[in-house]
C-alpha cells in the first residue's frame, strides 16, 4: 500500500509525463490515441495538451484526410525543445554528446587524455567539449549534463572512490566539480550503468538483462525488472572482479585470477570471449538473465567473435541450456552508447518529473 498520498499538483505532473512518454514511445499520437493508450479521459487529456503545447514541448501536424470526418492532428515531440548532455569519462580518453529533447544525437566532442590525468584536467576536457557544444544554445532549454564514468563511484554522492587503475583518484567529488565548471546540473553514474540505460531508454524493455562492458576494464551494467538495478550502496556490477583463478595473477583491484585480468592476458580474442562467457554463466545462473549485450571497445574491434563465442560458452555451460535460453546481442550504439546513457538519464528525469518549465536530471 502507498505510504503517501498525492496532491493535486503531483496528480497533474504525473499525467504530463504520462502523455509526454507515450508521445515520445509512439513518435506522435492523437488526443483520441493518448486517451486510449493512457486510460485517461479525453477531458483531462484536453486539459493537459494546451499546457504542453505552450511550453513549446509539443508539435501539432495535421494529418491529410482520410475519407469523411475531421481529419487527424498529430502530437509530437519538439525535439529543440530542451537539450540534454551525456559525458563518458575512461581511463585514456573522454566524449561528451548533445541530443535533442527526443534523444537523438545531433553533436559531439571528445579526445585522448594523458596518461595519469587529474581530477582537474578531466573537469577542464570536459568543461570545454560542454562549452563547444552548448554555444549558442539558450541555457535555460538545457536539462543538464550526465556522466559516465569509470568506477567505483557514490551515486547518490556523486563522489567517484578509489576508481581502479586511475592514481590520484580517491574520493573525487566529480559532480560538485563538473556543476562548478559547467553550471548546468550533473548527474554522475557508473559506465556501466550509463551503457545499459542506454539500452532502456525511452522503450522501457522489462527483459532481465547484463549489458556487458569490455573497454579498458570490464563491468556489467544491470537491467531488472525493467529498471536499472545500482545497489544500495550503488556499486553493482563490478562483474570484472569475479575471480575465475584464485590462484591466477594479480588484478589491479588486489586479488587474483579476476575475469578483467584474466581476459586481458588471453593470447587470442576467442580466448579471451570464452573467459568472458565463463564469468557469464554464473551471472546468468545468480540473477536468472534473459539477455546478454556486449559493447566496449574490444568488442567492437572482432564483435562477431566476441558474440558467438560467448554465446557458445553459455550454452555449453548452463545446466538446462533448452529453458534457460540466453539471448546474446552485439549493442549498435558504437563509441557513443555511455555518452548517450548519461544524456538519457538526464532526459529521463525530465519526462518522469512532468515539470514542463524545465527538469533536474536528479
Amino acid at each position: 500500500m502507498p505510504e503517501t498520498g498525492v496532491n493535486l499538483r503531483g496528480l497533474r505532473q504525473h499525467n504530463r509525463a504520462l502523455l509526454l512518454t507515450h508521445i515520445l514511445r509512439a513518435g506522435g499520437l492523437s488526443r483520441v490515441e493518448l486517451a486510449e493508450r493512457t486510460r485517461l479521459t479525453q477531458q483531462a487529456v484536453s486539459k493537459i495538451v494546451p499546457e504542453l503545447l505552450e511550453a513549446g514541448l509539443l508539435d501539432e501536424e495535421r494529418q491529410p484526410a482520410a475519407g469523411v470526418g475531421k481529419p487527424r492532428t498529430l502530437l509530437r515531440i519538439r525535439p529543440d525543445a530542451r537539450h540534454a548532455l551525456g559525458a563518458q569519462l575512461d581511463r585514456d580518453s573522454f566524449r561528451v554528446v548533445r541530443t535533442d529533447l527526443a534523444g537523438k544525437i545531433v553533436a559531439s566532442e571528445g579526445g585522448p587524455l594523458s596518461p595519469g590525468f587529474t581530477p582537474d584536467q578531466a573537469v577542464s576536457a570536459l568543461g570545454e567539449a560542454t562549452e563547444a557544444l552548448l554555444d549558442g544554445i539558450e541555457r535555460e532549454r538545457v536539462l543538464g549534463l550526465g556522466v559516465g564514468s569509470v568506477g567505483p563511484l557514490d551515486h547518490h554522492e556523486g563522489v567517484v572512490r578509489d576508481a581502479t587503475n586511475m592514481p590520484g583518484w580517491h574520493h573525487v567529488p566529480l559532480r560538485d566539480l563538473l556543476a562548478k565548471r559547467t553550471g548546468l546540473p550533473v548527474r554522475l553514474d557508473k559506465n556501466t550503468n550509463a551503457a545499459a540505460f542506454a539500452q532502456h531508454w525511452p522503450e522501457g524493455d522489462r527483459a532481465a538483462t547484463a549489458v556487458v562492458l569490455v573497454g579498458t576494464g570490464i563491468g556489467v551494467g544491470l537491467l531488472i525488472d525493467g529498471r536499472l538495478y545500482r545497489g544500495p550502496r550503488t556499486n553493482a556490477g563490478e562483474f570484472g572482479h569475479t575471480t575465475l583463478a584464485f590462484d591466477g595473477p594479480r588484478c589491479a583491484c588486489g586479488r587474483r585470477g579476476c575475469v578483467e585480468v584474466l581476459h586481458n592476458a588471453a593470447a587470442t580474442t576467442e580466448e579471451a570471449a570464452g573467459l568472458l562467457g565463463i564469468g557469464l554463466a554464473d551471472l546468468v545462473q545468480i540473477l536468472d538473465l534473459e539477455r546478454v549485450v556486449l559493447t566496449g571497445r574490444s568488442v567492437r574491434e572482432e564483435p562477431e567473435v566476441y558474440r558467438d563465442t560467448v554465446a557458445a560458452r553459455l550454452r555449453e555451460l548452463l545446466p538446462l541450456p533448452h529453458w534457460q535460453r540466453i539471448q546474446v546481442d552485439l549493442d549498435e550504439m558504437g563509441d557513443d552508447v555511455v555518452a548517450f546513457g548519461a544524456a538519457a538519464e538526464v532526459l529521463a528525469g525530465f519526462y518522469d518529473s512532468g515539470d514542463i518549465t524545465g527538469g533536474s536530471p536528479g
